[in-house]
């Protein structure tokens, strides 16, 4: 049976991972279909294509995760199959980065007002090493000695009560399905832990377009969870995927291929 993983981070994004060492873990672990799904950014998927031979005996699928604002939440959208040269996806894409790296300045500028280690000039110099996973804002805070890890700094931008607005899922779906991008909604256990997201809200998503949930996440707390989101995409003609979420070696208990997930477990036949 063939292994599949298809929620994935590069150093392109928070990821520790370079496209070389991606592909040796991903033979390694003899997984033979995966993506690459980082954050507002597509850098790594002409990067992979190019180091991906017949010998490898690997599916490659080009993926995205991007954001979009809901009931004021942020929810995730895995993206496969797009066309890489559209000029709106592309434009969202990099509205979506520049969103977030605007967001992270902000809260600089409030961190420099009630902590003296930090100012905007000092950031701005600050020369962020992709390869250690992460992000400039954290790893900055972290190096500045200000935070101790990533949950430290999530406390502090909870405090700030700084407001990170993306697209909402109307305008975001609209574009992503333009040009025949296959969309699902990531992750439905990480939003809602205890317990499944409500038919109402899944059915918000349907109707506005997503082709599939990724079902297999590592945020499930049980079987029943994951149950309920398949029969879910059964009963609504969904494509069901699924992934590690894995960003290499910066969020240690996120492993590559973990849960293992079989081509028969899924339904991806639309992406092949």
């Amino acid at each position: 049976m063939d292994k599949v993983d298809l929620h994935i981070h590069t150093c392109a994004s928070d990821g520790t991972w370079d496209v070389f060492e991606l592909k040796k873990e991903i033979i390694k672990n003899k997984i033979k279909i995966f993506s690459i799904t980082d954050h507002d950014t597509i850098k790594n998927i002409e990067n992979m294509q190019s180091i991906i031979t017949k010998k490898d005996n690997i599916i490659f699928i080009p993926g995205v995760e991007l954001s979009t604002s809901y009931k004021g939440r942020e929810y995730h959208l895995t993206v496969y199959n797009y066309d890489i040269n559209n000029v709106d996806f592309n434009k969202l894409v990099n509205w979506n980065l520049q969103t977030r790296l605007a967001y992270n300045l902000e809260f600089i500028k409030y961190m420099e007002k009630i902590n003296e280690k930090v100012t905007v000039k000092d950031y701005l110099n600050y020369v962020n090493d992709v390869k250690r996973g992460g992000w400039k804002t954290l790893n900055y805070m972290i190096d500045r000695k200000i935070h101790n890890n990533m949950y430290e700094h999530f406390k502090d931008i909870e405090k700030s009560n700084l407001k990170l607005t993306f697209k909402t899922p109307q305008e975001v779906l609209k574009i992503l399905k333009k040009d025949g991008g296959k969309v699902f909604l990531a992750h439905p256990a990480y939003y809602k832990k205890i317990g499944v997201l409500s038919k109402d809200e899944l059915n918000f998503w349907l109707e506005n377009g997503i082709d599939g949930i990724e079902c297999f996440t590592p945020y499930s707390t049980d079987n029943k969870q994951v149950e309920y989101y398949i029969n879910y995409c059964k009963k609504n003609s969904l494509m069901i995927s699924g992934g590690s979420d894995c960003h290499g070696l910066f969020i240690k208990e996120r492993q590559l291929g973990k849960p293992q997930i079989f081509k028969e477990d899924i339904n991806i036949e639309k992406l092949l």
